[in-house]
């Protein structure tokens, strides 16, 4: 979309906004960015403005402004995730392509962990959106033109055993609500094509995760190929799409699907998988009952010193959070993620640059009838002296 095309009115709307929020660090300082919030929120101040505050936050604490530099994905997501960028669209805008179908989620998310799998896509996205923005030319785009995406969601293989997947349908769900919150107008469309009838349940499963604006791009299609390749061509130039797909790209051995720019997915090898339940060596144990939390305390004396964690969790997942304590109220500093852990311990650190208490929560209170038993190693560590159970060491 190219500003130009909005009303005077509109225009006056996005000065305003830029005014309201000019306290901000933006990843961006076009026009153009600050529209997509205004866009998405129908042109309401408040509501775009928390929007995009909300969305600043959640990149700072994921530290997203630096994912393309220290984001090192693991093998088996660079070679059993199959999505990619192939090319442009009649727009000039990035076209992907994900053979979801193809992909062997139990696979991959017995390989790496469900966060890491979600990480990875939002890497994806953010380097979608550099290359973009670091070749105007190439994308004839400028400072008054949104970056936005056209995508092939190829379901050819799709399975009941991507849908009955628990984890895989959390991560499904939860690359929906990022991608909503924080990449509003970056889809120009999405072609579903390639739909088995078992698409039919898990459709309605993630639907009300999707912005009625965003359902409204998508199209979706069963295995007619003739239909959806017209659909497909009416929006991309046969030379910048695979020959697979109605386009005339192919592999240098001739190979329709063009592999070497988009992988095939398949099953991930058991060589991949985690090997064994994490180790309980030097961990204490802590049970967590159904719909319940547990907190639990650390001091932490010096400013700079280290909260580091290293947990499991016996036959399932636990959300985890840390909070600073100000009086009686919780300060949130690492925010609530429920994680996969029972196959690979968690481990993480947090720079603690307040003194004061600090609280690291398990929470379960998502699981209405199974308790959770946690194994976990917390400790707070200065430059100099290493303590342990929370305490630091003078």
């Amino acid at each position: 979309m190219d500003l130009n095309q909005l009303s005077d009115s509109q225009k006056a709307v996005l000065k305003q906004f830029r005014e309201t929020i000019k306290d901000c660090q933006l990843p961006n300082s076009e026009d153009a960015y600050l529209a997509r919030w205004l866009i998405a929120r129908d042109f309401d101040i408040p509501k775009a403005e928390k929007m995009l505050r909300n969305s600043l936050e959640w990149r700072r604490q994921h530290k997203i402004d630096t994912i393309r530099d220290d984001l090192k994905p693991a093998e088996v997501l660079t070679n059993y995730v199959s999505a990619s960028l192939v090319g442009r669209d009649k727009t000039q805008s990035p076209l992907w392509i994900t053979r979801y179908g193809r992909m062997d989620m139990k696979g991959i998310l017995r390989s790496a962990k469900k966060r890491d799998f979600i990480m990875y896509v939002v890497y994806l996205v953010e380097t979608s959106i550099w290359r973009v923005i670091s070749d105007p030319k190439k994308y004839k785009r400028s400072p008054d033109t949104m970056v936005q995406t056209t995508v092939i969601f190829d379901l050819e293989g799709l399975s009941m055993q991507h849908i009955t997947n628990k984890q895989a349908v959390d991560a499904a769900i939860k690359i929906i609500q990022i991608y909503e919150a924080n990449y509003p107008e970056y889809l120009s469309r999405v072609f579903v094509i390639n739909a088995p009838k078992v698409f039919s349940i898990a459709y309605p499963i993630l639907k009300p995760f999707i912005h009625e604006r965003t359902r409204d791009k998508i199209k979706i299609f069963g295995h007619d190929s003739k239909q959806w390749k017209a659909a497909i061509l009416a929006e991309v130039d046969p030379e910048e799409l695979p020959a697979a797909y109605g386009g005339t790209m192919t592999d240098p051995d001739g190979n329709p699907d063009c592999v070497t720019i988009v992988n095939m997915g398949g099953e991930v090898p058991k060589s991949y998988y985690f090997s064994c339940k994490p180790d309980t060596a030097n961990k204490k144990t802590l049970s967590v009952s159904s719909g319940s939390k547990e907190h639990l305390e650390f001091q932490v004396d010096k400013a700079g010193s280290v909260l580091k964690w290293n947990f499991h969790c016996e036959d399932g997942d636990i959300a985890f959070a840390v909070y600073r304590k100000q009086g009686s109220a919780l300060i949130p500093i690492v925010p609530t993620d429920r994680v996969d852990c029972q196959m690979s311990p968690e481990e993480g650190e947090l720079d603690c640059d307040e003194t004061g208490v600090y609280v690291v929560e398990f929470d379960n209170g998502f699981s209405y009838l199974r308790s959770k038993k946690v194994w976990y190693a917390i400790s707070v560590e200065s430059a100099t002296v290493r303590g342990a159970d929370g305490i630091t060491l003078d």
